[in-house]
């Protein structure tokens, strides 16, 4: 490529105005500051080592605030940490004594129960022995209150609180075992009959302390003379003769079983007075004891083996009083009224059409089971 002489002349011109103004401007940026007042201030010297030794001083001096701040923020946090362990030692603490006092608490409750239990019963097991010579060697308990006044000084005494009541019976905690024994007066339509002995055995508990039920076991016997029939003396080979005035004797046995229950009016320690009711079922035997005397005459009448059985149920009323002795021992006084009211069964020795006693024994057994009962019993009261 040529170019022509003008326009390399003006190519030169224009490389020299830049170069003038390039020279100016970087005049300009060389120069010293201005202040703000207007004045131009001398600039002190520096050089590169100066400039990093600032540099350092400052990083040194932003450092120093931050590790000061730092050191403020982490003196809080270990006082809110110490509080925190004291507070946590002060839980502990307390948790530790409230368990010791808890433990101690039980372990003196179930001490103190052991012992009431020991002297209400008056154990005499060797676990109870220590409290029951404590109990022995503690003497009486009085408080005297002096008064001084111009006479001559008196003295008050206070008597020891009574001891506490013993804690109530709990259901069947009390076994009683009931032997007994007395007389049963029999007054019916058409005889009036006495005992000759009566008796028997309860078992007894408790429901609470005035309520309690049992089961017994009764026995009755008597003899009495049949003076209706006159057949004393037999001339065997036919005919009979009378010895009037006398009668065949009559044997009579009877037994039962029965359930009751007592009501006591008052809890007493030493007299208990009662009032009970209670239902059985009771079986008598009527026989005559010289059954082998007669075996026939030439009437065809049979007077031997005549003999019934009856059995029934019968209803029964008491009232009485438990008179304890010691706490396992007493004795027990009873009034019962008793009468039977329905029939069970009856089985007969021979048949009443050819034995005419057999027939007076029936009627002798209806009116018994049908009579009024009195009986009085006194017996002793053993305590399990």
């Amino acid at each position: 490529m040529k170019f022509s002489k003008q326009t390399l002349a003006l190519a030169v011109l224009v490389g020299l105005n830049f170069g003038s103004v390039y020279a100016q401007d970087e005049q300009v940026l060389n120069s010293d500051p201005i202040n703000v007042d207007g004045y131009l201030h001398e600039k002190p010297a520096t050089d590169g080592e100066l400039e990093g030794i600032k540099s350092e001083l400052g990083k040194q001096k932003t450092m120093t605030g931050l590790n000061k701040d730092k050191a403020k923020e982490l003196g809080k946090l270990s006082g809110q940490t110490e509080k925190l362990l004291e507070s946590q030692d002060e839980y502990i603490d307390s948790k530790i004594e409230s368990q010791k006092a808890i433990k101690e608490f039980n372990k003196k409750s179930a001490e103190n129960e052991k012992k009431l239990k020991c002297l209400l019963e008056e154990s005499t097991s060797p676990d109870c022995a220590k409290y029951v010579k404590n109990r022995s060697a503690e003497p009486e308990v009085r408080e005297e209150i002096k008064t001084v006044q111009a006479a001559p000084a008196r003295t008050t005494i206070v008597e020891a609180a009574a001891p506490a009541a013993p804690a109530p019976l709990k259901p069947f905690e009390e076994i009683k075992l009931l032997p007994y024994a007395g007389v049963t007066n029999f007054q019916g339509d058409a005889e009036k009959l006495e005992t000759e002995f009566a008796g028997g055995l309860r078992i007894e508990s408790n429901i609470n302390d005035r309520l309690s039920v049992g089961v017994g076991f009764n026995y009755g016997q008597f003899n009495t003379e049949d003076f209706g029939g006159d057949y004393n003396n037999q001339v065997f080979g036919g005919g009979y003769s009378n010895t009037f005035g006398e009668g065949r004797n009559i044997r009579f046995r009877g037994m039962g079983v029965d359930a009751y229950g007592k009501f006591f009016i008052t809890k007493g320690e030493r007299f208990r007075p009662y009032v009970g009711a209670g239902l059985g079922y009771n079986r008598m035997t009527l026989t005559y004891t010289d059954n082998n005397e007669f075996q026939g005459n030439s009437f065809g009448n049979n007077f031997g083996d005549e003999e019934t059985t009856t059995g029934y149920i019968n209803a029964t009323l008491s009232g009485g009083t438990e008179i304890l002795i010691t706490r396992g021992f007493g004795l027990n006084v009873e009034f019962q009224y008793s009468r039977g009211f329905s029939a069970g069964s009856t089985d007969n020795g021979v048949d009443s059409f050819n034995a005419p006693d057999q027939r007076r024994l029936e009627d002798l057994s209806e009116d018994i089971m049908g009579a009024n009962a009195l009986s009085i019993f006194a017996g002793a009261i053993v305590i399990f």
